[in-house]
């Protein structure tokens, strides 16, 4: 059995963060907002998304792009 890791003198010990990272918080956003669009679309007879399954992937290719540019938090 492996020992544990034991913390180091004079170093403060490592805090887990469970606060969203920004690309999470933007995911969220860019989820909900194409879901908005994809409403909006379906209101005006837009034929192209009439399947949840094409909902879903530009969803998921909207979400992908807003959370690429979002820069990590240092």
């Amino acid at each position: 059995m492996a020992a544990a890791a034991q913390p180091v003198p004079g170093q403060p010990a490592a805090q887990t963060s469970w606060a969203p990272t920004a690309k999470v918080s933007v995911g969220a956003l860019g989820a909900a907002a194409t879901t908005l669009i994809l409403v909006i679309l379906k209101a005006n007879n837009v034929k192209a998304i009439e399947t949840p399954e094409a909902g879903a992937a530009i969803t998921t290719l909207i979400t992908f792009l807003i959370q690429y540019w979002v820069p990590e938090r240092k």
